[in-house]
């Protein structure tokens, strides 16, 4: 019997050996592609945050303030990317994802205005003011993801995502419209010589007039034309404070009216609470009137009397 090679050389399959390989390193990318990714976000975040604590610090914040800080924007935005992301609550979020698209640029306008801050420049005044009046405001604005995703939480889930992206995209409408026709019912009367004070009574007599008759405005024609006489008003005095602040060009008959109109409104918001209490709304009309029987249904109870019925049993007749 022939014998075989005691130390037989081994051969090696060049290309299956390389696939083999490549298998292996695309295994150990994927393996470690998120814990890179998760340190670089990390690290960018932790950035973010020092860069918005140097800006607190150099507004005179104290050291708890600079962490409350960082945490109520980088914070605020690392859990509203969780809640879109991972979230299994449709209207959570549908109202985080908004959030999320104003708080990045509110991170980012806090951020640039430290940097020129920090680099002395000057060609850049306005975004310092701005970065500088949005850190006085966090505090309060950390507040509005926080109360009101508690409430989204609450509402039923729809499994319906644009739905829920339209139904708070317009209350957020109605909300700054709201906000800016009550700042521009605030400016509109300092501008002319009205106390404070006064131009802000006026001005949220104007907003809960107009509420008011917008909630109720199914219910009958009054509610309807105070929706239309509340508007207008609110109309009328904004487009004025904005051709005022912006020194374009005025229209004297527009201010005039403009003015008439505001210093009715108490009384016309009065006026509205006493006619909304003394007209019938259209649901109770129709619950209150009265219901004519149909000409066949007559018919039908004269050809067909009830029978009468004595109390022994028997047929009376």
């Amino acid at each position: 019997m022939p014998e075989g090679n005691p130390n037989p050389t081994p051969s090696y399959d060049g290309p299956a050996a390389g696939r083999r390989i490549a298998r292996h390193l695309i295994r150990i990318a994927y393996t470690i592609a998120p814990i890179i990714a998760a340190l670089a976000a990390l690290l960018v975040t932790l950035n973010a945050a020092a860069t918005i604590a140097r800006l607190l610090a150099r507004l005179g914040a104290d050291p708890v303030g600079q962490v409350l800080g960082g945490a109520a924007t980088v914070g605020v935005l690392a859990l509203l990317l969780a809640i879109s992301l991972l979230g299994q609550h449709t209207p959570t979020r549908a109202l985080s994802l908004i959030y999320l698209v104003a708080w990045l640029p509110l991170t980012l306008a806090l951020s640039a205005a430290e940097a020129a801050l920090a680099s002395g420049l000057t060609a850049l005044p306005a975004l310092a003011q701005v970065g500088q009046t949005l850190a006085t405001l966090l505090a309060g604005l950390a507040l509005l993801p926080a109360v009101t995703l508690a409430v989204a939480s609450r509402r039923p889930d729809s499994q319906d995502l644009r739905g829920e992206l339209a139904h708070y995209l317009g209350s957020t409408q109605k909300l700054v419209l709201l906000t800016a026709t009550a700042g521009a019912s605030v400016a509109f009367g300092v501008g002319r010589g009205i106390p404070a004070e006064v131009a802000a009574f006026i001005a949220v007599v104007l907003e809960v007039s107009f509420l008011l008759a917008l909630a109720r405005v199914r219910e009958h024609r009054l509610h309807a034309g105070a929706l239309a006489a509340f508007g207008a008003v609110l109309a009328l005095v904004s487009v004025e404070t904005l051709s005022t602040l912006s020194g374009l060009s005025r229209l004297p008959w527009l201010a005039r009216i403009g003015e008439a109109l505001y210093l009715l409104t108490p009384a016309a918001g009065l006026a509205y609470i006493v006619l909304a209490q003394l007209v019938q709304p259209a649901s109770t009309r129709a619950r209150t009137r009265p219901v004519q029987p149909q000409a066949d249904q007559v018919a039908g109870q004269v050809a067909d009397p009830e029978p009468a019925y004595s109390l022994n049993g028997h047929d009376p007749k």
